[in-house]
C-alpha cells in the first residue's frame, strides 16, 4: 500500500479520529452515526448506521463513493467483522482485518495466549455452563464494545451475553499501543472512568497520561508484545485492564483506533495518527512519544442525558490549534433529539496533573447537565 491522501473513517464516532487524521495531514471523510456539527466542519460527514439494512446494504458504494485511497474503522466496528471485510474489499484497510478480528475478539483465545505468556487476565465461564454462584462475576458480549450490555452477572439486562468474565476489583486503565511486524510499542497508559445510570460499565471518559508503577508498566509492554505477536496485530489498538496487585489484569483487546488517541495527541502535541498509517503501510512501529508533555494531563468526559431533550442552537468551537484541545467536541447539530441515557456531547480538559484534570472534567460536566437540562 502507497501513502494514503484521504482517509474514509467508519463507526460510532468519527470525530476524534477524523481531527486526529487532520492533524497528520491526511484528508478525513467520515461516516458515522451522528455526523455531528463540529465533525461536519472539518469534513465531510454523513450519517451511517450499521445494524440499518438500508445503510448496510449500501456499504460498499459508499466506501467507494468516497474518493479516499485508505480507510480505518473506529468502535465499534470491531464488532462487526463482517462489516470491516466488506468495505476492505473497495477500499484498502490500515488496520486489522477481519480474520484477525474474529480471533482477537474471541475471549478465550485471547486468555490462553496471555496465560501462556504467564499474563494476568480474569477467569471465563461460557453462558452455556449456566451462571456462576461463588464469586463475582460481569456478563459480556463480544457483539457490543465500549462497555456496552456488560452487568453484573446476576443482571439479566437487555443484551443476550455470549461470556461470563471474573469481576476483578480495582481502577481501570487502557494501554495505547502501535504495532507492526509482531512487535508492539506503548503509547501510554490512561486512567478510564465507565459507568453511567443503567450502564455501570459504559464507557464515560478517561484521562492521560494516568501514571501507574514501572513494574506494571513492564508488564504491560509484556502484553502488548505478547498481542502483537501472536495475531499480527498492525497499527493502533488498545488494551482494557484492571490494576490490582500492581499487575494489569487485562480485560478485552480494542484493535483499532481507541477514545485514548487524541488525549495523548493533546499532551505530547503529536500527530499519533501518522503513527498508525507508517505502521501499516511501511511496518514501523516508530519510536517513543517522548517527554514533551511531562508535567501536563489531558482527559475527556462524555455527558449522558438524564433525560430527554432537545439540543439547542450552540456553535462548535472553532477549529483552531490542531494540538489544543475544545472545551467541548461531539456537538450535536439544532434540534437534535438525544434520548434520556444518550450521548450528548464530549467535554475535555487539560491541567498539571492528573487529578486536577478530573476535577475540572467534574466541573464542566456539571455545568453542561445544568445547562441543558436546567438542574445540577
Amino acid at each position: 500500500m502507497t501513502p494514503p491522501s484521504g482517509i474514509l473513517i467508519v463507526g460510532a464516532s468519527a470525530r476524534a479520529a477524523a481531527f486526529s487524521a487532520a492533524r497528520a495531514g491526511f484528508r478525513p471523510r467520515c461516516l458515522d452515526l451522528f455526523a455531528d456539527a463540529d465533525l461536519a466542519a472539518l469534513c465531510p460527514a454523513a450519517r451511517f448506521d450499521p445494524d440499518h439494512d438500508r445503510d448496510a446494504h449500501d456499504l460498499e458504494r459508499l466506501a467507494a463513493a468516497s474518493g479516499c485511497d485508505a480507510w480505518l474503522y473506529v468502535g465499534s466496528m470491531e464488532a462487526r467483522p463482517d462489516l470491516v471485510e466488506r468495505i476492505s474489499r473497495v477500499v484498502p484497510l490500515l488496520g486489522v482485518g477481519a480474520d484477525v478480528l474474529r480471533q482477537i475478539r474471541d475471549p478465550w483465545v485471547v486468555a490462553d495466549v496471555l496465560r501462556g505468556h504467564g499474563l494476568a487476565t480474569p477467569a471465563l465461564r461460557r453462558v452455556a455452563d449456566g451462571t456462576p454462584t461463588v464469586g463475582h462475576w460481569l456478563a459480556k458480549s463480544t457483539a457490543t464494545a465500549g462497555g456496552l450490555g456488560a452487568r453484573r452477572g446476576d443482571d439479566p439486562g437487555d443484551v443476550p451475553s455470549t461470556h461470563f468474565q471474573e469481576f476483578i476489583a480495582g481502577p481501570t486503565f487502557s494501554g495505547l499501543f502501535v504495532a507492526a511486524g509482531g512487535r508492539a510499542r506503548l503509547v501510554g497508559t490512561a486512567r478510564q472512568f465507565p459507568g453511567v445510570p443503567g450502564a455501570p460499565f459504559l464507557y464515560r471518559g478517561g484521562v492521560a497520561p494516568w501514571p501507574v508503577s514501572e513494574r506494571a508498566t513492564s508488564e504491560l509492554r509484556r502484553v502488548g508484545e505478547a498481542l502483537a505477536a501472536r495475531f499480527g496485530l498492525i497499527g493502533l489498538f488498545g488494551v482494557d485492564f484492571v490494576l490490582a496487585d500492581d499487575r494489569p489484569w487485562v480485560l478485552e483487546v480494542n484493535p483499532r483506533y481507541t477514545a485514548s488517541v487524541e488525549l495523548f495527541e493533546y499532551v505530547y502535541r503529536r500527530a499519533i495518527m501518522r503513527d498508525h498509517v507508517r505502521a501499516c503501510v511501511e511496518g514501523d512501529v516508530g519510536v517513543e512519544a517522548g517527554s514533551g508533555g511531562s508535567g501536563v494531563a489531558a482527559g475527556k468526559r462524555v455527558v449522558y442525558a438524564r433525560r430527554r431533550l432537545t439540543f439547542p442552537a450552540i456553535a462548535p468551537p472553532p477549529l483552531g490549534d490542531g494540538f489544543r484541545a475544545p472545551s467541548f467536541a461531539d456537538v450535536p447539530r439544532a434540534g437534535a433529539t438525544i434520548e434520556a441515557g444518550g450521548p450528548v456531547l464530549t467535554v475535555l480538559a487539560r491541567a498539571r496533573t492528573p487529578e486536577a484534570c478530573l476535577a475540572r472534567l467534574d466541573r464542566m460536566e456539571a455545568a453542561w447537565v445544568e445547562r441543558l437540562e436546567g438542574r445540577a
